[in-house]
């Protein structure tokens, strides 16, 4: 159950990877390599900064600079897109939310020929373990397709677990953008029908499933956030629920992180796909009088 919440930040980076395909204008084109920038002015007293993050990623890639760790210690709070910091209680009640309806399994939504070619998949190419595979049956798809991503990468490691630690031994305070319990609301305006789909399409049986997430991750080491941007626009298929799941998000977090950091410098986590475009977070703090600038150093 420990890790039901950092399971629902998984997910919506994942989908802001696809939902991420508003063509970048001159204006917007993040053309500054970085995954850090500082944000100042417009009344700030001292600097906070906002920084890109992928949620799972191998351990072997897994990188957090000495610089980033400079800029986060001069920050009083650590913001996250959830607070990963829940009681049982609230990791139990997220856990019944996110389990499809009525005792239902997945074989109940999918043909006979195309459960059996789906179960297929991940017991056989793909090696999934059956106790795995049994968790997955029972809850809804989008959740499922984060258990099947975690197996298949081997040993990982989750920047937002990683950010927590530091902000914990550094005595920071602790806040969320928004709760879990938003985001499987919101989760959930995708039908499950469509989540079927989404994880038992054709193009979803590929003999080499991590190739494309490979390709983001050295794009991401290299700190490329218009490189991202190209990445997640070539993906159509969310294009339907990209304001619930992207851009009306980044709007709420504007809000909060311009209160926020007006309090006391703050060090903001998202995933890195918030932050490019025109409705992009980093566009967003610009138009509300923010100085929005790269944080390079030696990486």
């Amino acid at each position: 159950m420990k890790n039901i919440s950092l399971l629902i930040i998984c997910i919506f980076i994942a989908i802001s990877i696809k939902a991420q395909t508003n063509a970048t204008t001159v204006e917007t084109r993040v053309t500054e390599k970085s995954l850090l920038w500082e944000i100042s002015g417009n009344g700030l007293e001292n600097p906070s900064y906002i920084f890109g993050t992928i949620h799972l990623i191998p351990e072997d890639d897994y990188f957090f600079t000495d610089l980033m760790k400079a800029k986060l210690s001069d920050c009083k709070t650590l913001v996250l897109e959830v607070d990963i910091n829940m009681s049982l209680k609230e990791q139990i009640a997220l856990a019944k939310k996110i389990i499809l309806p009525k005792g239902k399994t997945l074989e109940d939504y999918m043909s006979v020929e195309q459960y059996k070619k789906y179960s297929d998949y991940i017991l056989d190419s793909l090696k999934i373990k059956k106790s795995k595979y049994k968790q997955m049956n029972k809850i809804k798809p989008i959740f499922g397709s984060s258990i099947v991503l975690s197996e298949l990468l081997g040993k990982i490691k989750s920047y937002e677990q990683e950010l927590n630690k530091i902000a914990k031994k550094n005595n920071m305070n602790i806040v969320g953008l928004e709760t879990a319990d938003y985001q499987v609301d919101v989760l959930d305006k995708i039908s499950i029908k469509k989540q079927v789909e989404m994880i038992a399409g054709e193009d979803m049986y590929s003999k080499q499933p991590l190739t494309e997430y490979y390709k983001i991750i050295e794009v991401y080491k290299k700190q490329d956030l218009e490189m991202l941007n190209k990445l997640f626009k070539a993906e159509k298929s969310m294009q339907e629920f990209e304001n619930e799941l992207l851009y009306d998000r980044n709007r709420n977090w504007i809000q909060i992180i311009e209160k926020l950091s007006k309090e006391n410098p703050i060090f903001v986590a998202v995933g890195a796909a918030h932050l490019p475009g025109k409705k992009g977070v980093l566009n967003l703090l610009k138009e509300k009088g923010f100085s929005v600038r790269a944080v390079k150093g030696d990486f």
